[in-house]
């Protein structure tokens, strides 16, 4: 020790062990795989590849290369279900609420169209009440929806994302699956311009071609793109991540296909594959997603209608550790 050094506080050495044990037990940094190896295991003729979006464009900029990729030159069925239309942010004075409504979903229809995905408009009432607060029917054909579909993966907002309409899509899904009782579902979050993923740990490289026609699905967004023109943004954030993503994959090939050159890939869409960890279902808030995937997984439990979410007797003691910690 430098004789210079003052001595580290006594009564400060349980703080100071209690931070650090805060960074000891995270997770990992820099694993990143390939989404299409995960999707290979989920995906069917009838378990198809479903985007939750929260407003009419929201498919275009999170996934639009994905959605593509898997619905046009791959032949799955690919659904984007856009929950709630509505008319706000829509500058057109000239036209009332519902004709508004009626030209972001056609915006919405034009964007599946490109992307070959199949169209389909819930038109929630919970657009219109405080905080998105979803009615018995919108719970109702949710669920309903879900045990009809399906999904053999879901896309949905981050649990960071700062917008409430997208806060309650990802609570949505959760009810979907639990509520249809898909304990075999992939779930995925993708990144949105309202919250960054926290943890990307799977990435889908696009080229040149792809871009374009990304490109050309967020301009079937017409209303939007006069507010704010994601193209250029997506392009360049698409780059930019393809240069993150070849450092986080210590400078793997991000194709991991040998008849494909690696420069032909331009860009990359980053997501978040999401498996249960206890630690969220207890932050503040709590993470719907976790809280569904530990209730369909076995590690949480309802003890009786309307009380709190349980450790499951098999998964107690490993959730008392996360608890602890």
């Amino acid at each position: 020790m430098d004789h210079n050094t003052t001595p580290v506080p006594a009564d400060c050495r349980p703080a100071i062990d209690q931070i650090l044990s805060a960074v000891r037990d995270c997770c990992t940094h820099g694993h990143l795989v390939d989404v299409r190896d995960s999707l290979r295991a989920v995906l069917r003729p009838d378990r198809p590849l479903v985007m939750l979006c929260p407003h009419a464009d929201d498919g275009a900029i999170t996934a639009a290369c994905l959605l593509h990729e898997y619905a046009v030159r791959r032949g799955l069925p690919v659904v984007e279900v856009l929950l709630f239309a509505g008319e706000r942010n829509v500058a057109a004075p000239w036209l009332n609420d519902q004709k508004k409504i009626t030209v972001r979903e056609g915006e919405f229809r034009l964007e599946c169209n490109v992307l070959g995905a199949e169209a389909v408009c819930w038109n929630l009432e919970s657009y219109n009440r405080p905080g998105y607060e979803p009615t018995e029917a919108d719970i109702a054909k949710v669920i309903d929806w879900f045990a009809r579909r399906r999904p053999g993966a879901l896309i949905v907002p981050p649990a960071n994302d700062a917008h409430m309409a997208h806060r309650m899509t990802r609570a949505l899904a959760a009810i979907g699956l639990v509520g249809a009782r898909l304990h075999d579902a992939l779930v995925l979050s993708g990144w949105t311009p309202w919250g960054p993923l926290p943890q990307p740990n799977a990435y889908f490289s696009y080229d040149g071609e792809a871009e374009r026609t990304k490109e050309w699905a967020i301009h079937c967004h017409a209303s939007q793109v006069l507010l704010t023109d994601y193209t250029q943004y997506c392009s360049h954030l698409g780059r930019a991540y393809a240069a993150l993503t070849r450092e986080w994959a210590e400078g793997h090939s991000l194709t991991g296909r040998a008849h494909r050159k690696e420069d032909r890939f331009v860009g990359v869409e980053l997501f978040q594959i999401e498996s249960f960890d206890a630690a969220r279902c207890r932050s503040t808030p709590p993470d719907p997603i976790h809280l569904a995937l530990g209730i369909l997984g076995g590690h949480l439990a309802l003890d009786e209608p309307g009380s709190c979410l349980t450790p499951s007797a098999t998964n107690h003691a490993e959730t008392v550790a996360v608890a602890t910690v």
